[in-house]
């Protein structure tokens, strides 16, 4: 769970650092940023929103029950949390170099 919370930590700093570019003086040069940006902000999104319905089921009588019990389990597989690990260290990786390519 700690890398998980890593990985998403570091993820949010590299968003952070292309959010600061971009409302720098130089954002009109940041051709390789753009379009990388656009497509990790979208597959992350779905990723995010499928993580959240399994960690927050729907809540209708049933299911309040199930969450209740679950609460106290980990709802993700080994090999689910290193497939996740593996998307967001894919994305924290394409955007730190689109960094670095449009800053020279």
């Amino acid at each position: 769970m700690n890398d998980l919370l890593d990985s998403i930590m570091a993820l949010q700093t590299a968003f952070q650092q292309v959010e600061n570019l971009a409302k720098g003086p130089g954002a009109t040069k940041l051709i390789a940023l753009k379009p990388l940006v656009e497509s990790s902000y979208l597959e992350l999104e779905k990723e995010f929103n499928r993580i959240l319905q399994i960690l927050q089921p729907g809540l209708g009588q049933r299911a309040r029950r199930k969450v209740l019990r679950q609460r106290l389990k980990w709802p993700f597989q080994k090999a689910d949390v290193e497939q996740i690990l593996q998307l967001l260290e894919r994305h924290k990786s394409a955007l730190t170099l689109a960094m670095n390519s449009d800053q020279m």
